[in-house]
């Protein structure tokens, strides 16, 4: 499974990386995963945008692609968000592809 980290604003460091590699490997185990892109943003703190941080999920699976966009005040809590959705969507996706498999078979 390819991981891949970009960043617009955000200078991303070892430990970052670390961080998202251990969060994104936590799909391997819901379906065939080909790769997953994650898009870090910051934007600069204003006292009325406490969330100026997001996170935007890309899951390359079979299919149809899941895409996943959170905000929040922390770069490492946006990308746990981020993360917990993003199983959500895989899990979501493998459910509905079994459901449809079942569903064909028993029509007749």
């Amino acid at each position: 499974m390819r991981i891949i980290v970009q960043s617009k604003t955000v200078r991303v460091t070892q430990a970052l990386r670390a961080f998202v590699r251990k969060q994104a490997l936590k799909m391997l185990k819901h379906q065939r995963v080909i790769g997953v892109r994650v898009y870090l943003e910051t934007v600069a703190k204003r006292s009325n945008d406490p969330q100026g941080t997001t996170v935007k999920y890309q899951v390359e699976v079979p299919g149809k692609d899941i895409v996943v966009k959170r905000q929040a005040a922390d770069l490492y809590q946006a990308i746990a968000s981020a993360t917990r959705r993003a199983l959500r969507q895989v899990r979501k996706a493998k459910e509905k592809r079994i459901t449809t498999g079942r569903r064909t078979d028993n029509r007749r």
